[in-house]
């Protein structure tokens, strides 16, 4: 249980919140809560947002250690899932580590793309809290809500998901913003019971190394791809929430950015577009862009020595780069139910610099 007596420093409530009377009780998931409260769960009650405006961001990571010794160190173990992409760490509480292993764990999360903790005692609202030290945290413009903690994103799919499988797409959670998310922590409280009788299996997340298939493509394609940028748009999805939820908070947009994008803290390159958002790249003919896109995305989804796969545990946290991985969810537990919390810290806006490199010629240059 976590402790209930902690100070939490969380962000300031956006004004005109759904339901007043409502407040998530410490250690308790709403999952059980809000129902308990009376109010439907996710919660779609309309609000309105101002919409987002570019701010200034420095990443956490800039400040770590790159030895990345002070969390490191501290861990019982410390597990490299794949070559490529996927860190475990044992013996560890997130909720325990301090600023400057909070800054080495930014780090290891950018360069090894994902890093997942198990039997993590982190509530709601020290989940905001922890997100929170990364940066601003990102509201979803449509999605169900914790009623009073809107910075929380519900992964919650059961008997009623029977179009659960369209979400089960590659992607890069909302690359339409201005600031996309970087740092992302899911915590998974609840595991589909849909094995043999009964027992826990499904819901697998898949996730893909940026770096790495970008460093698979060709010299020659990689010259191309970085004079290029593309459209992502939250169009389509803002047109979806109107016609099921009715719940838009903020004027959809979409928004221009490199194709291939550059991590502050790495400085490596990565490839970033995505299934779900990109829709087009800009200045060319859309037979010749679609083309590329298509063969990209076929990269992303057949590269699997560049992917990790998770199987999760009551209370296992992922906590990856969104700037520089792919994810989708493994929709295979239909009817059962599956829940989770995600918190996702705003990052820069995406940009190409001229003078990075990818990771595989950057390591080569360090050795």
């Amino acid at each position: 249980m976590p402790s209930i007596q902690k100070e939490l420093k969380l962000p300031e409530r956006p004004k005109g919140l759904p339901h007043p009377e409502y407040t998530t009780p410490r250690g308790v998931s709403p999952l059980h809560s809000v129902p308990a409260g009376g109010l439907q769960y996710p919660n779609y009650t309309p609000f309105k947002l101002p919409n987002l405006v570019e701010k200034p961001f420095r990443d956490r990571g800039l400040s770590s250690d790159p030895s990345k010794s002070r969390l490191l160190g501290a861990a019982t173990s410390v597990i490299h899932l794949t070559p490529e992409i996927g860190t475990e760490i044992v013996g560890l509480q997130l909720t325990d580590l301090t600023d400057e292993q909070k800054d080495d764990l930014a780090r290891l999360v950018a360069e090894r793309g994902v890093v997942f903790f198990r039997d993590q005692e982190m509530d709601a609202h020290e989940q905001i809290a922890f997100g929170a030290y990364y940066g601003d945290l990102h509201i979803h413009q449509m999605a169900g809500i914790i009623p009073d903690l809107p910075w929380v994103h519900p992964i919650h799919k059961d008997g009623t998901a029977v179009n659960g499988r369209s979400h089960q797409i590659w992607h890069s959670d909302v690359s339409y913003e201005l600031q996309p998310p970087g740092l992302t922590l899911l915590k998974m409280d609840t595991l589909p019971e849909a094995g043999p009788d009964g027992t826990l299996a499904g819901g697998d997340t898949i996730w893909a190394s940026g770096y790495a298939l970008y460093e698979s493509l060709s010299p020659k394609l990689q010259e191309i791809l970085e004079t290029l940028e593309a459209k992502h748009s939250g169009l389509e999805q803002a047109e979806k929430a109107l016609r099921t939820s009715g719940c838009l908070r903020r004027d959809p947009i979409e928004t221009i950015h490199p194709v291939v994008r550059t991590h502050p803290v790495t400085g490596w390159k990565t490839l970033y577009v995505n299934e779900n958002f990109t829709k087009e790249i800009v200045g060319l003919e859309k037979r010749i862009g679609d083309g590329i896109l298509d063969s990209l995305y076929r990269t992303v989804a057949e590269g699997y020595e560049f992917q990790v796969r998770w199987k999760w545990s009551k209370n296992a946290v992922a906590i990856w780069d969104n700037r520089a991985t792919y994810h989708t969810g493994i929709f295979d537990y239909f009817p059962h139910l599956r829940h989770g919390l995600r918190v996702a810290p705003q990052a820069e806006r995406p940009y190409l610099d001229p003078k990075s490199k990818t990771r595989r010629a950057a390591l080569s240059e360090d050795a």
